[in-house]
């Protein structure tokens, strides 16, 4: 049986599923063959349940991406489903963009624990002088909990990771600031450790001059720093400070240029799904070239 017959028996049999899922039941072929059967064949219908956002792939030569990427995109925000199965894919996407949803707000409230865990002191710099806000998948609503290892700790971790940006003012205390970094990188291990929760909390804390000079969007770092700004999500502290960056970001340009970053990304990946589509039938992501392709460098421990 061919790779396209066998995914038509399974839809008929399952209905709409992700990518993963029927990956999953396919085990004689990877993810990328299971892909391409999905994406060369007129017969089966893909829906995507995700929202895109920029981001960069450092590694390569500050390449624009953009993320989910084409395999987690795949696997994780996709259905795949026959032409007669429109009714059931819809019911399906409902349910799985509210799973998103529902996994993101539990990883924003495991955001605001780590800072409620901080000493009462330091809470009160955090409100008087500084403002918190997450980016990433949580402020798109995309989490997901797709199992990883951690890279140097090989702990299991619950997919996403919550990032999580504290951006102070001049009259921060200096001492505070030095002991809020110190007790979240405490609260960093221990999520990471505790079976119940495995999450990993990535956190930055900066100046807020150093964040309105990152919005000159020169370097990859500025880059990074103002479409982290762009995509975030109010989470603590200085409402003033945080609509004041986003001023600042649309005032100066930064915002149209992450816009039209966004869209270069948009036309990449097009054409990268097209050199997919043209690769030969051996083609293996074991192979950096082709593995590239899929993902970004970054992910390579989440498919591995």
């Amino acid at each position: 049986m061919n790779h396209e017959a066998e995914i038509t028996e399974i839809l008929k049999e399952t209905g709409p599923l992700t990518g993963g899922e029927l990956s999953l039941r396919l085990p004689h072929l990877n993810e990328i063959e299971v892909w391409r059967a999905c994406h060369g064949s007129t017969n089966f219908r893909i829906s995507n349940c995700a929202r895109y956002y920029l981001r960069y792939d450092i590694t390569r030569g500050n390449q624009l991406r953009l993320s989910p990427s084409i395999l987690r995109d795949f696997l994780t925000f996709s259905l795949v489903y026959l032409p007669e199965q429109m009714v059931e894919k819809v019911e399906t996407s409902t349910r799985l963009a509210n799973n998103f949803r529902s996994i993101s707000l539990e990883k924003l409230s495991w955001a605001r624990e780590a800072l409620l865990k901080l000493d009462p002191e330091l809470q009160k710099v955090i409100t008087d002088h500084c403002v918190v806000f997450l980016s990433g998948d949580i402020a798109y609503y995309l989490a997901h909990h797709t199992m990883r290892k951690h890279s140097q700790l090989g702990v299991p971790i619950k997919g996403s990771d919550i990032d999580i940006v504290v951006i102070t003012n001049n009259g921060a205390p200096k001492e505070a600031v030095a002991r809020i970094e110190s007790e979240l990188l405490k609260i960093k291990k221990i999520f990471l450790i505790t079976p119940t929760i495995r999450e990993e909390l990535d956190f930055i804390v900066k100046p807020v001059e150093k964040m309105l000079g990152q919005l000159a969007y020169q370097d990859i770092h500025d880059k990074i720093a103002s479409k982290i700004l762009y995509e975030s999500y109010f989470l603590m502290g200085r409402v003033d400070v945080y609509q004041s960056l986003i001023q600042h970001l649309r005032l100066r340009g930064t915002w149209d240029q992450i816009e039209a970053d966004f869209e270069t990304a948009l036309g990449q990946r097009k054409e990268t799904i097209r050199k997919i589509l043209a690769l030969s039938p051996d083609a293996s992501i074991e192979d950096a070239e082709v593995a590239s392709l899929f993902f970004a460098s970054t992910e390579r421990l989440e498919f591995t």
